[in-house]
């Protein structure tokens, strides 16, 4: 069987998501590219930048963030330059942040100029957004600002505003660029540009993450314009609120979260002085209802949950020092799971133990595979396509987790983990089987993740003993990698799925056993100079999997100190790049070092209440809708709550 080239394969995905989504050639290049060279890429016959490629995926409505992606060093460092740029900004570093994009704007030319090719306007597209976000930071007015952030926007959207939105196929980064611009007019923008954005966006055909990133913000300057110009927040303008924030749930993020909660507790309090029989009790920040005709407790209960989830979200950014409102987009332009390939070929080989002249036989000279691993030289696709598929890694240079060119089994693959974190067994096993329908398990790495997930589910459904557990799962892990591999000393690269293989082994490992703790070593040694630097928010999302579950067992073993660590840095990064997903599970092991400290004696400079945590935990559970968990600190705060306060 012959497989797809990376290049075939990208191309067949975009063709597909087009023609699904009913798109002419015109309207997803406008901007970008001429209809000749996006043909000429969706038909296998030309590669694109990797900006181009982000625009157009995100253009057919997927997220950046779906993909792993592997650059030849040259790429790879403009790449880390850019992320060390965003990672100044969201940390309200300006001064650092002014420093990197100079130096970038020097390299890379985007300090002046646009430039005809798409790569130069893109380049000159992301430093002026950049710069527009820096001199936020320093106070610049909207007198400044608007003409960056409009300059930006007509690098790739031109005529805005000339003729209607609707039609026009547009990314997650230019509609945001839209939004910016139109906010800092005179007035707060147009409130009918706001209200076309917003009806736009409900049939872009984004991604639920995508969709997440803004929707709530349009929202937000929607209700800011309205309200600069003396209007109230009615009824209308509640409902979308209520929309922004159903999408920020099903997506567990927190973009605008904090002030969709705002918006929505003005609009609630409006109402409750307008009811008979509410009284507002300003000090606890709660309403209550007596006597109150139908309807009136729900509008109660929806106040207190509003109050509880906004005033959790309050302590736990104050906690760490990180401002509550989203003062910056740099979200958007963070990527993850993006690796150098000179640095994977070079630490797998080693860590796979192949001596350079074998790994090279019948695919190329020694002399190139050494410029390669040194970062001298850059060689072919085709070559590192056939070092990767040698070394147990996929041949494709931009994949997701599963290696297909369809839409759809991506799709269900992410419906697949919902499933299986809320442990609904049946529906998961339904999935699972369409999904061996759409995918070759010819591919090891296909093979792999659906076989782990088919491991899984054995298990919940406990059809398999712990011992054949994790007896199934190393041979899912040995498709591509060996276990002793792993565990011997020296650099790591591993993939999603080998770390995720070797996480769930590790559940029916003997705690004290050696095998048990030198898995918890190579962790450590993986992810904390990761955790150390700058790029933490740009490493896989397996990252907080692998080191939530390390954090926790540090914990188990009285390393509470070293626990708090890992707890304290993960939980800053998912305020700053406004994640739910790990928040409350990290919360918790806070807490629960905290309380075995107490227990035994220890010293702990926190004052923490035990019963506030665990609310915390509760509440920002049911915000990001994991059911299985809330229901987990619900029942240890029933049963504990003695202890607790004993303690």
């Amino acid at each position: 069987m012959r497989y797809r080239t990376d290049r075939e394969a990208f191309g067949a995905y975009i063709g597909y998501l087009r023609e699904k989504r009913k798109y002419a050639l015109e309207q997803v290049c406008e901007g970008l590219c001429t209809a000749q060279r996006l043909f000429q890429l969706e038909s296998g016959a030309q590669s694109p930048g990797k900006l181009l490629q982000d625009a157009i995926l995100e253009r057919l409505g997927v997220g950046a963030e779906d993909y792993e992606h592997y650059l030849h060093y040259k790429e790879y460092d403009q790449w880390e330059m850019r992320q060390r740029i965003l990672h100044g900004i969201s940390c309200g570093n300006a001064y650092r942040a002014k420093e990197l994009l100079g130096e970038y704007g020097r390299r890379y030319g985007g300090e002046s100029g646009g430039g005809e090719a798409v790569g130069e306007r893109l380049e000159r597209q992301f430093y002026l957004s950049m710069w527009a976000q820096i001199r936020c930071l320093e106070g610049a007015g909207r007198e400044e600002l608007r003409p960056i952030l409009e300059e930006a926007v007509q690098l790739t959207v031109p005529v805005l505003w000339e003729k209607p939105l609707q039609g026009r196929v547009l990314s997650l980064k230019e509609w945001n660029l839209i939004l910016e611009a139109e906010r800092y007019r005179k007035g707060g923008g147009d409130e009918a540009h706001y209200r076309e954005i917003l009806s736009c966006l409900k049939t872009a055909g984004m991604d639920t993450v995508g969709l997440a990133k803004v929707y709530p913000k349009a929202v937000c300057f929607l209700c800011g314009c309205i309200a600069e110009k003396g209007g109230v927040l009615g009824d209308e303008l509640y409902g979308y609120c209520n929309h922004a924030l159903e999408i920020l749930r099903n997506a567990s993020r927190m973009y605008y979260l904090w002030e969709i909660l705002e918006l929505r507790e003005q609009y609630l309090k409006h109402r409750a002085g307008n009811w008979p029989g509410v009284r507002q009790e300003k000090d606890a920040g709660a309403v209550q209802v007596w006597e109150g005709r139908s309807g009136r407790e729900d509008f109660a209960a929806v106040y207190l949950e509003n109050a509880g989830w906004k005033k959790t979200l309050e302590s736990v950014y104050a906690d760490y020092g990180v401002r509550k409102e989203t003062f910056h987009y740099s979200y958007l332009y963070l990527e993850k799971g993006v690796s150098c390939i000179s640095e994977v070929i070079r630490i797998r080989r080693r860590m796979l133990g192949i001596r350079a002249e074998a790994l090279c036989e019948g695919i190329c000279d020694i002399k190139t595979l050494r410029r390669l691993e040194n970062r001298k030289r850059a060689t072919q696709r085709a070559i590192v396509e056939e070092l990767f598929e040698r070394l147990g890694l996929s041949g494709e240079m931009t994949r997701t987790e599963l290696v297909t060119d369809s839409p759809e089994a991506r799709r269900m693959m992410e419906m697949l983990r919902h499933y299986g974190n809320e442990r609904e067994t049946e529906n998961a096993g339904i999935l699972l089987a369409k999904i061996k329908g759409l995918v070759t398990t010819e591919i090891q790495c296909n093979k792999q993740a659906l076989m782990r997930k088919e491991i899984n589910l054995l298990r919940v459904r406990e059809e398999i003993t712990g011992e054949e557990y994790y007896a199934q799962m190393r041979i899912a892990l040995e498709l591509t990698l060996p276990f002793e591999a792993f565990l011997q000393e020296g650099e790591k690269y591993l993939t999603y799925e080998e770390q995720a293989c070797i996480q769930n082994m590790m559940q029916e490992m003997d705690r004290d056993s050696s095998e048990f703790q030198i898995c918890m070593k190579r962790f450590e040694e993986m992810y904390r100079p990761v955790a150390e630097g700058e790029l933490l928010g740009t490493v896989n999302g397996i990252c907080g999997l692998i080191m939530g579950y390390v954090t926790s067992e540090l914990g188990n073993c009285g390393e509470f100190d070293r626990a708090d660590w890992y707890s304290d840095i993960l939980i800053k990064e998912e305020l700053r790049s406004r994640r739910l997903a790990s928040l409350a599970n990290c919360l918790y092991d806070r807490w629960w070092n905290h309380m075995e400290r107490k227990r035994n004696g220890i010293f702990t400079g926190r004052k923490l209440d035990g019963e506030e945590e665990l609310i915390k935990c509760i509440l920002l559970s049911n915000l990001g809708r994991r059911i299985l968990y809330e229901s987990f600190y619900l029942k240890i705060l029933k049963g504990k709550k003695s202890d607790i306060m004993e303690v």
